[in-house]
């Protein structure tokens, strides 16, 4: 079938999108490709359609297990021949997925960074026809640098195939500093860069500058929860004393983090979903492949590490169109938080120059970062400036620029 037969024919599409089209293009021509499109842009289609085309197997490389699971169950039910390996599973269970992929009926395998340095897991690659390799979330690519080191070593799995399969790499957002880092560590050859302009027209960004973080998010959306809300925090420490303050207050709220088991991240999600619960308190654990479309409220009780989080994170608010309030809670002290973790990186692999270069790049996204909450300039204009689009309308849609209080 052709590209637009296959499209209808498993997603119910008539047509792509002109960002996606020249994803897929310029992939099934042989070029290296990086996707920079934001969140509800449809990145998925952009390698699930030239898996289709493909005679080979699709390797996708996801950072969360939870994650590729999702996408497994959505694939299979659109009838794409789609499954993972990951630790959840047994050897047994495994070696029934690395039987099929043998037989050729699997069109596109989901693993971790890590999985590609398993010696079984090489071995069973280098006798199979690998089409496409597809980086998924790769800014993610970048935790190489703190803690998953296997995410800077992909290029080692690449040279072991037998050929060289086509490489895309996908992100919601990304500087220019960014997408070189992310051709550097998977060593792309001249990649065709895609980029999608990231502003969401439909988002009022609010900046609070306060001394009392907890009266002020207290006060915030106490009115408010009869909507989704979704509050972010740096730490898991501070998951729970703002949950636990919420509480005080008379403030039911879920919490999700990254420690939580795999059935308790299931548990919360369907109890946020199902409304038995609206506020939520969370780690950036929350967001990769957490489709929920009518959060109405995202707050950064503190501050981001960069434009980039910020920009995803806010951007988790109303994927279904309708207009979401993006709130900053800023106190002066959260830049030490931040000061702090970047002071401790640390990686035995590296030189001290490789760290110290790592550790002012993070100084960098923080100096911006902090720029962007204490300017007085359109918040809208400065996201998308930051990200290379060109902005020059006022936004009225954020408290730069409408300085009476704006409500959804």
């Amino acid at each position: 079938m052709r590209k637009e037969e296959l499209l209808n024919y498993y997603f119910g599409f008539n047509k792509l999108k002109d960002y996606q089209e020249e994803i897929i293009d310029n992939l099934m021509e042989g070029k290296d490709v990086i996707g920079l499109l934001p969140t509800g842009y449809g990145k998925s289609i952009t390698f699930q359609l030239p898996a289709l085309m493909l005679d080979g197997i699709t390797i996708v490389v996801s950072p969360l297990i939870a994650l590729m699971q999702d996408q497994v169950i959505n694939l299979k039910a659109n009838g794409i021949k789609a499954e993972f390996i990951n630790s959840l599973q047994t050897p047994e269970e495994q070696d029934i997925i690395y039987e099929r992929l043998k037989q050729d009926k699997i069109k596109i395998l989901y693993v971790s960074g890590e999985r590609l340095q398993n010696k079984r897991f090489i071995s069973e690659m280098l006798n199979l026809d690998i089409d496409l390799f597809v980086c998924d979330e790769a800014h993610t690519l970048l935790w190489s640098e703190d803690f998953r080191y296997a995410l800077g070593e992909i290029p080692l799995f690449l040279e072991k195939l037998k050929k060289r399969p086509k490489i895309l790499a996908l992100t919601a957002t990304s500087t220019d500093i960014t997408s070189n880092k992310i051709t550097d560590l998977l060593k792309l050859n001249n990649p065709i860069i895609v980029r999608g302009n990231p502003d969401r027209p439909n988002i009022f960004y609010k900046i609070i500058k306060t001394k009392d973080k907890d009266r002020d998010l207290y006060f915030y959306i106490r009115d408010k929860i009869n909507e989704h809300i979704l509050i972010y925090c740096l730490t898991i420490k501070k998951v729970i004393h703002v949950s636990n303050y919420l509480k005080e207050k008379g403030i039911e709220s879920l919490i999700y983090h990254g420690a939580l088991e795999s059935e308790e991240k299931k548990r919360t999600l369907l109890e946020y979903k199902n409304n038995k619960c609206n506020v939520i308190v969370c780690t950036n654990a929350f967001g990769m492949g957490i489709d929920i479309p009518n959060i109405r409220y995202v707050i950064e009780y503190d501050l981001p590490s960069s434009i980039e989080d910020f920009s995803q994170q806010t951007g988790r608010g109303s994927r279904d169109g309708k207009n979401a309030e993006a709130v900053l809670i800023f106190n002066i002290n959260d830049i030490k938080t931040i000061e702090y973790f970047i002071d401790n990186i640390e990686d035995e692999a590296k030189s001290d120059k490789e760290l110290k270069k790592i550790k002012n790049d993070r100084r960098e996204k923080l100096d911006k970062v902090v720029k962007l909450a204490i300017s007085n300039n359109c918040i809208h204009k400065t996201l998308s400036e930051y990200f290379g689009f060109k902005y020059d309308k006022k936004c009225n849609m954020c408290s730069n620029c409408v300085k009476n209080k704006y409500r959804i």
